[in-house]
């Protein structure tokens, strides 16, 4: 009984910034589950749609169905669409998972105007945007998974990198906010706070950066972005029906640190 808690046959997901390596092991996971998956870009890039067709490609070779589909996520017309096919193409929509990441590094006097909007409509504004446009579906149904995935860094934040941290920060109350009313509607809402990832450009490749990370975990290494898919899976699933407002890390002890 409990691992039939865990499968996903019948449900429909879409994976919003699903271009990436964090998406793409979530998307391919709930396909696994049993889900069919619809993958979102994050920016309408051509390297994006190239990376979200790939991952759409092993939905179909585990026999699920899927699509893939280049949208700006900060656009609510293209989210909205994004919505509407989802249900259109694969008959509903169960699971919304929004992985928007844009980082940004700088310090706060130097950081323009511009920037700090950019910054906070791609990692925040867009999964308010996502979250909305799901809710037309899954409220009239009563029925709805929604998992926002953060940052570590939304709960501790590192100097030179303000409008960032207080995005990912975002996510986190926005997630509580929206479980809390939704909470009678039978749409759960929750988050994935993602540690120091090894397959994220920059970090994984710097290796005096990755050094220094790894020292300071005490599992002493990054993470994988599978290592995320599991829970993923979980959160979907009947079996975190009474699970709602809560993010959950996966940071290798990272806030255990004083």
């Amino acid at each position: 009984m409990v691992t039939t808690q865990f499968e996903l046959s019948g449900k429909v997901a879409l994976v919003v910034g699903g271009a990436t390596a964090l998406g793409r092991a979530i998307g391919v996971a709930l396909a696994e589950a049993g889900a069919d998956v619809a993958f979102t870009t994050l920016t309408a890039n051509r390297q994006e749609e190239v990376a979200a067709n790939s991952a759409v490609n092993e939905v179909w070779a585990l026999g699920r169905k899927g699509f893939a589909m280049a949208i700006d996520a900060t656009d609510v017309a293209q989210v909205e669409v994004a919505v509407r096919r989802t249900v259109d193409e694969l008959g509903r929509l169960d699971i919304l998972v929004n992985n928007p990441d844009l980082p940004f590094a700088k310090p706060l006097a130097e950081t323009t105007s511009d920037e700090w909007q950019r910054v906070l409509t791609a990692n925040l504004s867009s999964v308010f945007f996502a979250c909305r446009a799901a809710a037309a579906v899954m409220l009239p149904r009563g029925k709805g998974r929604i998992i926002n995935v953060t940052s570590i860094l939304g709960e501790r934040g590192l100097i030179n990198s303000t409008a960032y941290y207080a995005a990912k920060a975002g996510v986190i109350n926005l997630t509580r906010a929206l479980a809390l009313e939704w909470a009678r509607t039978g749409v759960t809402v929750n988050g994935i706070g993602v540690g120091f990832l090894e397959d994220v450009p920059g970090i994984g490749r710097d290796e005096s950066a990755k050094k220094a990370l790894e020292h300071y975990l005490p599992l002493r290494r990054l993470a994988r972005s599978e290592e995320m898919a599991g829970l993923a899976v979980y959160l979907a699933s009947d079996a975190s029906e009474f699970v709602t407002g809560q993010t959950i890390f996966v940071e290798g002890g990272a806030l255990a640190h004083v």
